[in-house]
């Protein structure tokens, strides 16, 4: 039981290594990095900091998961432009 719990733990650590985003593609907010991110309305994304008092993109993609699910925000499907702006913005501004 304490090597899945220190599992995640090193799991977390590295998923806050990555920099997540807030980005407008297309008039909707594309939040996270490459490797996760969701896409909404500017007023579901001004709605989940609202309920949570953080700005989406400071929190992990599981928190940000569970406060869309929690105040009914319905993400949209991540298109294949919204995957290429990220992977600009990312390349424009490395991972620290």
């Amino acid at each position: 039981m304490f090597r899945r719990e220190e599992r995640h733990e090193e799991m977390r650590h590295m998923e806050r290594r990555h920099r997540r985003r807030r980005m407008m593609v297309g008039g909707m907010v594309v939040i996270g990095s490459t490797e996760a991110m969701m896409k909404m309305s500017a007023a579901d994304a001004q709605k989940i900091q609202e309920s949570t008092g953080q700005n989406p993109e400071d929190m992990s993609h599981e928190e940000l998961q569970q406060a869309a699910a929690q105040q009914g925000v319905q993400p949209q499907p991540v298109t294949a432009e919204d995957q290429q702006a990220m992977a600009s913005a990312e390349a424009a501004d490395p991972q620290e």
